[in-house]
């Protein structure tokens, strides 16, 4: 496999991880559980603790809308690590840890969606910046005080174990490496393109757990953004340390995220029915979305609008939309299109609409269609 290949693979699957169906920009609360005293978590319904024999429980009322393994907490109920957890609007929830200290961890699987989140921008792949550094121990249990992004900032005491030297146009830098979690070494740093081109923040480096003295890949094309771009009120990560600073532009690796417009999610909840992708359709509206038709039949949610396209979609034989013109207006848009259809009985034409799109939170909420077909061949009226 060649480097750009095996770049390219990466970068799938760094998106998977981060905007996947369980990527963490899905996350939108968590925390720990400790200690046998009902605990708040924030964002988090119920009032969790832990039990002498090293447990976990969850007290809820019916309104607090917490399911464990399908039903609904009015008291108190045991929860185990990797059960099922829902709570209100959609949300679930997974468990980890055990022995006495839990993680708790919720997800929004339209978080994606609503945020409009469609790609991780990055520099072209160059292996000018495919390198080999050092580790370089440090002093016995050496440990650095740095900044978090929490509002208002914070400082946390975090272990260094070693040193990263590499070196980059013939000049040796040294880079302080935390292991902010076990077993997991991690460069934070700025460089030249801080705060213009790359996060003010500076950007991240995973690098193997080695010992001092081992020759260590640093392959800066895969310079990551922080989890914090990605959910800012859940991912209070650690900022850069003192001295982590490269004096060089260091133009490799992902750079920044980019968003869909509410004209781009328009588009895109067509080409997801131009695919017959239904459930990625669905995924782009709000659970209380209805629909318009200038049929005579009235609004239907948006569920029955599918499921409607569903029960049709046998006499297709390909659809697809070409978008003339869109305006938009805040959390609207107007937009004119033309539907190619094409069905299995060999009949051919084109649907000419003019679609509203209404957003909330993200998410579609309304859509209504002024739609009038034509048979290929024929005049509109």
């Amino acid at each position: 496999m060649s480097d750009t290949v095996e770049y390219e693979a990466w970068r799938q699957a760094r998106w998977e991880e981060m905007a996947g169906p369980e990527g963490k920009a899905n996350v939108v609360a968590r925390g720990m559980i400790s200690g046998p005293s009902l605990q708040t978590l924030p964002d988090i319904p119920g009032q969790w603790s832990t039990t002498e024999a090293g447990g976990l429980t969850v007290t809820a009322t019916a309104s607090d809308g917490v399911v464990v393994e399908g039903k609904p907490v009015d008291g108190t109920v045991d929860v185990l690590p990797g059960g099922r957890l829902e709570f209100h609007s959609g949300r679930t929830g997974s468990i980890g840890g055990g022995d006495g200290a839990y993680g708790l961890i919720v997800m929004d699987h339209t978080a994606v969606a609503r945020s409009g989140l469609s790609d991780i921008l990055a520099y072209p792949y160059d292996p000018a910046w495919v390198l080999e550094g050092e580790y370089r121990a440090a002093p016995p249990e050496r440990a650095i005080e740095v900044d978090r992004l929490t509002v208002p900032r914070t400082q946390d005491t975090i272990p260094a174990p070693v040193d990263l030297v590499v070196t980059i146009n013939g000049e040796e830098h040294v880079l302080a490496v935390l292991e902010d979690l076990p077993g997991r070494r991690l460069v934070i740093f700025t460089d030249g393109t801080s705060g213009s081109s790359t996060p003010e923040i500076g950007r991240w480096l995973l690098l193997p757990p080695l010992e001092p003295g081992s020759t260590v890949p640093v392959e800066f094309n895969r310079t990551t953004l922080s989890q914090n771009h990605f959910s800012p009120p859940v991912y209070t990560c650690p900022l850069s340390p003192p001295g982590n600073h490269l004096p060089m532009r260091i133009e490799a690796g992902e750079r920044a995220l980019a968003y869909q417009s509410t004209k781009d999610k328009a588009i895109q909840y067509l080409r997801h029915l131009e695919n017959r992708d239904f459930a990625g359709a669905r995924a782009m509206c709000s659970a209380a979305a209805t629909v318009w038709h200038n049929d005579g039949k009235g609004d239907e949610t948006i569920d029955e609008n599918i499921n409607g396209m569903k029960a049709q979609i046998h006499t297709m034989e390909s659809m697809r939309y070409d978008v003339l013109r869109q305006l938009s207006d805040g959390d609207e848009v107007l937009q004119q299109h033309v539907v190619h259809v094409a069905t299995t009985s060999g009949m051919r034409g084109e649907v000419h609409a003019a679609v509203y799109f209404r957003f909330d939170g993200g998410l579609i909420s309304r859509i209504e269609e002024y739609a009038n077909f034509v048979p290929v061949g024929q005049e509109t009226s």
